[in-house]
């Protein structure tokens, strides 16, 4: 008998989800839009999480793997959300309500945690370990042998986040206009800018950047890590200061271990610049690994260790998302 599971990563910036079963095949993927409820208003919640699913189950006759699941007269047995602002109770429970009353089938259970924990166990197969995450937001999270959690940092681009893609793009904004008014340095980084919205004044930026301001100033990390391995003062001490910021956050995750040796897992869109790797190596005291799997991965590890886990499938989906 095929039985279903369902595990999902929502972030800052996007939303994947993968229906699974107990053989191992992939039977549906989707990657839609940001389900974070910090960022959206729950009507809209409720309407990403519709889109998705209804894309999600849509796909279901077009994989042979799993004929079994390809009706919706299918139950979910168990799922497993990794999801942005899923540590305060409120925003838990708003999330399991707009994942369970989306889904066009019944699900038996589902657990929903904060998204740290999957980009971990995306790189620790779930076992114990230290996560730093550097995409939109900036965070360290920590899981200890005996089970215990912790987290520093990632409080929002409005408090914290420093490391994040977000601080990258609006220190390079920043620097643009300290340097148009004559406050800072001339960087290239200005002319980058304007050619990346298409504006012939950097004052045109302000009203694209004010409609969105989170996900627009993120975007921007691509452009400034680009002008840093091109040489650019400014963007190099940006690239510089934000590769600093989230040693700060391993160093205090790995004081609150009180051992040796942690398991470190890099995750998110920043990890993965050169130039974020070269200035890393440079001050790096301890090993640190990047995940080969997308964090939705670890979601299916959530989902598994409920189960009592099985290494089999375990493999056979990670090897599936590797190469996805």
């Amino acid at each position: 008998m095929t039985v279903i599971y369902l595990a999902i990563d929502g972030g800052g910036t996007k939303t994947d989800v993968v229906l699974f079963d107990n053989k191992g095949n992939v039977i549906s993927r989707v990657i839609g839009e940001s389900t974070n409820p910090n960022a959206l208003k729950n009507e809209d919640l409720h309407q990403r999480f519709y889109k998705i699913f209804s894309e999600l189950f849509s796909k279901l006759n077009s994989n042979e793997k799993s004929p079994e699941a390809h009706s919706l007269d299918i139950k979910i047995k168990a799922g497993f959300a990794g999801m942005a602002g899923a540590d305060h109770p409120k925003l838990n429970q708003q999330l399991k309500n707009a994942i369970l009353e989306n889904l066009p089938v019944p699900c038996d259970e589902l657990e929903v945690a904060n998204d740290a924990i999957t980009a971990l166990w995306s790189g620790t197969d779930g076992g114990p370990g230290l996560v730093v995450i550097a995409g939109t937001g900036a965070i360290a999270y920590g899981v200890k042998a005996d089970g215990e959690t912790f987290r520093i940092g990632g409080w929002g681009h409005l408090i914290s986040d420093e490391g994040s893609g977000y601080f990258v793009g609006k220190e390079a904004v920043r620097a643009a206009f300290r340097a148009e008014d004559g406050l800072g340095p001339k960087t290239d980084l200005t002319k980058r800018l304007l050619s990346a919205f298409n504006v012939q004044k950097l004052q045109d930026l302000i009203p694209i950047i004010y409609q969105e301001p989170k996900k627009t100033m993120a975007g921007l990390a691509p452009i400034v890590i680009e002008a840093a391995d091109f040489g650019d003062a400014v963007a190099q001490q940006i690239v510089k200061n934000a590769v600093q910021a989230l040693l700060e956050l391993m160093q205090a995750g790995q004081k609150t271990f009180e051992q040796p040796e942690v398991n470190v897992v890099l995750a998110g869109g920043l990890w993965k610049s050169k130039g974020v790797q070269k200035e890393l190596k440079r001050s790096l005291q301890f090993n640190a690994t990047m995940p080969t799997v997308p964090p939705v991965y670890g979601a299916v590890v959530g989902v598994l260790k409920k189960e009592g886990g099985n290494v089999e499938v375990l493999k056979k989906i990670k090897a599936y998302l590797a190469e996805a």
